[in-house]
């Protein structure tokens, strides 16, 4: 099955829908509507965007509830990857590069 997979400012969120299938919580949903990012809805026993996937960057609010509550109270399917600006730098100039 496929997933979804969309950019935010500062990182990305990928949903795996093979995980979603037998999910009956739609945490990651709830918890984005909660939290005021109003970003999916359920189609078709899956999480999907409910906005254009170019609007996504700007209405993300990049809070993490969506991960925290998936994986605490669904399936584990939806993953927040944060981009760590200047890590690389950082590292080489502490000598762990």
């Amino acid at each position: 099955m496929a997933s979804l997979e969309f950019a935010f400012r500062t990182g990305k969120i990928t949903i795996d829908y093979d995980k979603c299938i037998s999910c009956e919580s739609y945490a990651c949903v709830n918890a984005c509507e909660k939290y005021g990012g109003n970003l999916f809805k359920v189609e078709d026993g899956k999480p999907v965007l409910q906005i254009a996937v170019e609007d996504a960057p700007r209405r993300c609010i990049e809070d993490l509830a969506c991960q925290i509550y998936c994986h605490s109270n669904g399936n584990k399917g939806l993953e927040m990857i944060l981009d760590m600006f200047g890590l690389d730098e950082y590292r080489a100039k502490i000598g762990l590069a």
